[in-house]
């Protein structure tokens, strides 16, 4: 159940009720082949949008239907078929877990491994979510990678490597870009933590040439109680915008097919474009099953002359910059529960505090959303 307020910066409510069924078979005629398919029926009720977005309602549908061929204790392993794709975080490649209808590809993957090293090489297709059809492949579109993890070159550390090109050809309009980038995290003595994950993308869309970056940082320390574990960290997110639009270079970044929740607070209300995200907080096990989390978060643009984006859109803009770049501060309190018979219980609360930007260019109001749910493996 999700309950917002403040529904596009405006004096706006909205309460619904998601579910999502999944039903998994798995076939294992020989130890090196395996057979999964995965039916899945979500969907909404309550929402006052109508019809409910694709993101959030697909009745009864084909999403996974894999033949994989080897097993993770060998050097070569072969996946074809309709398959997820997650890969680090899920900052720029995931199947979205707290979408209600997730995500899938029509691909080939194969797996190689060495020691400690790993890479997926994968080539394939989005699958277009729809809540009225099955649910097919994206037309004109092809996405291709190569993930990598290294494990033994830094001590206690692992470097993920990955090339990602992106193709699309929709409605005359060619798109063919190429994104470079790593995640390294690792621990250190006297319980401190780090992570961080930098990419950059190059090629060309339409036009214009690409040239756009993003980057993540974050470092934690857990104090010494082994039985509550209390964790502080600081976090730092940033991904480049695109100012002017007609000097023949996109500078805004593509976020790709992410893994959006709680990656810029639990709103979820901003994408990893043109955005400068700092973040604090807390985490606190409160018994081994219960976990609790508290944050505090600022928003501003990266480029107050490009606009501010959520869901791969722009929702507010002053091209010529004079709106400000603050966006606002934002509140998050999490808790989640894991109960007995595969049962997870979770729940939340983010409020968003328009800043300059948004009382300058929207209603001004403060958006915020509670959360609560149950998840049960059977």
């Amino acid at each position: 159940m999700e309950t917002l307020g403040g529904v596009g910066f405006r004096s706006v409510r909205d309460s619904y009720l998601l579910n999502r069924l999944r039903l998994h078979m798995e076939v294992r005629p020989v130890k090196w082949l395996k057979f999964d398919f995965e039916a899945q029926d979500s969907r909404v009720f309550g929402q006052n949008t109508r019809p409910a977005t694709a993101s959030q309602k697909d009745a009864m549908d084909l999403r996974i239907a894999t033949v994989e061929v080897g097993t993770v204790e060998d050097p070569v392993q072969l996946h074809v078929g309709r398959q997820a794709l997650t890969f680090g975080e899920g900052r720029v490649l995931a199947d979205p877990n707290w979408s209600n209808v997730g995500r899938s590809f029509d691909a080939a993957r194969v797996t190689l491994r060495h020691g400690g090293w790993k890479v997926d090489l994968f080539s394939g297709t989005a699958v277009k979510m729809s809540s009225m059809d099955l649910n097919e492949r994206t037309p004109g579109a092809h996405f291709h990678g190569a993930y990598g993890a290294l494990g033994r070159l830094v001590p206690k550390a692992v470097l993920e490597p990955y090339v990602l090109w992106r193709l699309e050809n929709a409605a005359g309009v060619r798109l063919d870009e190429k994104t470079v980038g790593f995640r390294w995290t690792g621990t250190l003595p006297w319980g401190f933590d780090y992570g961080s994950e930098v990419a950059g993308q190059t090629g060309s869309a339409a036009a214009d040439r690409v040239r756009a970056w993003a980057g993540h940082w974050v470092a934690g320390h857990t104090l010494p109680d082994a039985r509550h574990k209390p964790r502080l960290f600081a976090e730092l997110n940033r991904a480049s915008g695109d100012g002017n639009s007609r000097d023949g270079v996109r500078r805004g970044f593509d976020p790709l097919f992410p893994s959006t929740h709680d990656k810029l607070g639990v709103t979820d209300l901003f994408t990893w474009t043109n955005l400068l995200h700092w973040r604090n907080g807390f985490e606190y096990t409160v018994r081994p099953t219960i976990k609790v989390g508290l944050a505090y978060n600022s928003f501003w643009l990266a480029d107050g002359r490009d606009g501010l984006y959520s869901g791969g859109k722009v929702v507010a803009r002053r091209a010529d910059g004079t709106a400000g770049t603050h966006i606002g501060q934002q509140g998050d309190l999490q808790a989640t529960w894991t109960a007995p018979l595969g049962t997870q219980v979770s729940g939340g609360y983010g409020r968003l505090f328009a800043g300059e930007f948004l009382r300058q260019t929207t209603a001004g109001s403060a958006y915020n959303v509670f959360f609560c749910g149950i998840g049960r493996r059977f």
